[in-house]
């Protein structure tokens, strides 16, 4: 029994009763259900390596990154 950690959800599950596993670039991962291998097949860069941590720092943006709403107008100021 070797616990391990889902690469998409990051649930911890043993090796031996995981619901699949995938090989990428040599390492096998392990997850938790069809929906998590599912969603890595189709795209494990996301997941491992250098992808997963981009995909962390792009999940939230900083405050002073982030895109402004423009100021709204009035209805009746566009008849002025």
């Amino acid at each position: 029994m070797a616990m391990v950690k889902d690469p998409v959800c990051g649930m911890e599950i043993d090796s031996d009763t995981a619901a699949g596993s995938s090989e990428y670039q040599g390492t096998t991962y392990y997850f938790c259900s069809e929906g998590c291998k599912h969603d890595f097949d189709t795209s494990p860069w996301k997941y491992v390596g250098s992808g997963a941590e981009l995909k962390e720092a792009m999940s939230e943006p900083e405050p002073s990154m982030a895109p402004k709403a423009p100021s709204a107008k009035k209805w009746w100021e566009f008849w002025k």
